[in-house]
């Protein structure tokens, strides 16, 4: 049990660390028009075009690392189920600043719903 976990916590690792840190596309998921708080700040700052490149601000790509964190904490340290609700329910919210986000976290969720939670 504690090894399929494991497997399952590094796999999703290396699919968010990929999804948000180096895939390059010039599919834009993003249908909402941008704040004027992103339109000025490079922090939030995303490609909001057909432009080939990330699709992720820094602000993604240095949050999911928190995110990368509680995945690999979680098979030293055990996390409950309310916990881990938690943090993919601030997950969710947190991507809706960008849509392509939460399109590239919809596996991740899917995996920590129907499967993690059967463990």
């Amino acid at each position: 049990m504690k090894k399929n976990l494991l497997i399952i916590s590094l796999i999703e690792c290396i699919y968010l660390i990929y999804m948000f840190h180096f895939l390059k596309t010039s599919i834009n998921f993003n249908v909402l028009p941008e704040l004027s708080l992103v339109k000025h700040n490079d922090f939030f700052k995303h490609l909001s075009d057909d432009t080939y490149g990330l699709r992720i601000c820094k602000f993604g790509r240095v949050v999911i690392i928190l995110l990368i964190a509680i995945l690999l904490v979680r098979n030293v340290y055990p996390i409950t189920n309310f916990q881990m609700n938690v943090v993919l329910a601030i997950s969710f919210i947190l991507s809706l600043m960008n849509l392509n986000a939460v399109v590239f976290l919809i596996p991740f969720w899917l995996i920590e719903i129907f499967y993690i939670r059967n463990i």
